[in-house]
């Protein structure tokens, strides 16, 4: 199903005719707030939000480096993960983008898509317009004998000085095994070879509850990943927006998103740390599996529906 919401313009939000549609709504909305109403909206329960992050990290100078900066745990499951690859007798490289391994990819994708509570098959979607760049992609490819069990599209910007990770798989037997360290570890690499300073894990949309999950948020900031609105990496990508999260009907419980700061501006607001808002039915929510990278701080929001 879709995502019940209600959209409202700032008058709405700050007198509270809002509340007239909490009954059927899981999210309450402002659409493209100008950015000075941004304090009178937080005060309403509004929070300013980027519509979309990205997710990046610097490759730095070798493995090691970039294996110090992560917490021993977060160093310890990278480090497990390629242990039980090697383990299965896995074969793990890379290559170039053919049509044939697109295909092998789109399948495994779809797979994996169709598992998920509100999965959105966006690779499939775009298949032409990643064969026309194909030339620039690199892709992480794990093979178990002849199968592909896991793969990750990367394309390399150097222009961004960039790897991207545009789309990635694994089989649902894999998953346990956090193949998709493996996945992104490997892209690391690849960027450190190629001499690119910052890898990203793609695009999310700022909302982990519906689509994408609250664990998404969770999983990206243990590989030492930093949320950044979509504008700082790509200009004119995505809007701004206004969430209030009134109930779970559609939404997963928790619910986060990423809100600006409480800063003067749209330029310092995009440009300063992202603040994690935690929305949960529970009194006591434990925050420490959404620790992140950078974040300038963490609210919890309880939620008691109407």
């Amino acid at each position: 199903m879709g995502l019940p919401m209600a959209l409202v313009d700032v008058d709405q939000a700050l007198n509270g005719r809002w509340r007239a549609y909490e009954h059927e709504v899981d999210l309450v909305r402002v659409q493209d707030p100008p950015v000075e109403s941004w304090p009178r909206l937080r005060e309403a329960g509004f929070l300013p939000k980027p519509q979309v992050v990205m997710w990046r990290a610097e490759a730095r100078e070798s493995e090691e480096e970039y294996l110090a900066a992560l917490s021993g745990k977060d160093r310890y499951d990278i480090r497990s993960a390629f242990r039980k690859a090697a383990a299965a007798g896995l074969q793990v490289t890379t290559e170039p983008l053919t049509v044939p391994l697109l295909t092998e990819f789109l399948e495994l994708y779809e797979r994996q898509v169709s598992h998920m509570r509100h999965g959105w098959a966006v690779a499939v979607q775009q298949r032409g317009n990643i064969l026309a760049e194909a030339e620039t992609y690199r892709v992480v490819a794990v093979r178990s004998g002849g199968d592909l069990v896991g793969a990750c599209l990367n394309q390399d910007l150097p222009a961004n000085d960039e790897m991207r990770a545009r789309f990635s798989a694994v089989t649902a037997g894999q998953r346990g095994d956090s193949l998709s360290r493996v996945l992104y570890a490997e892209t690391l690499r690849e960027a450190r070879l190629r001499g690119r300073r910052w890898v990203t894990l793609g695009r999310d949309i700022n909302l982990y509850g519906h689509v994408g999950n609250a664990g998404l948020f969770g999983f990206k900031s243990r590989l030492g990943f930093r949320a950044v609105p979509g504008q700082l990496v790509e200009p004119g990508s995505g809007s701004h927006q206004a969430d209030r999260v009134v109930r779970f009907a559609e939404l997963s419980d928790p619910t986060l998103l990423l809100s600006y700061g409480p800063v003067a501006g749209e330029a310092a607001a995009v440009a300063a740390p992202l603040w994690l808002n935690l929305f949960t039915s529970s009194e006591d929510m434990d925050v420490r599996p959404f620790r992140g990278v950078g974040l300038a701080g963490t609210t919890v929001h309880t939620v008691h529906p109407a």
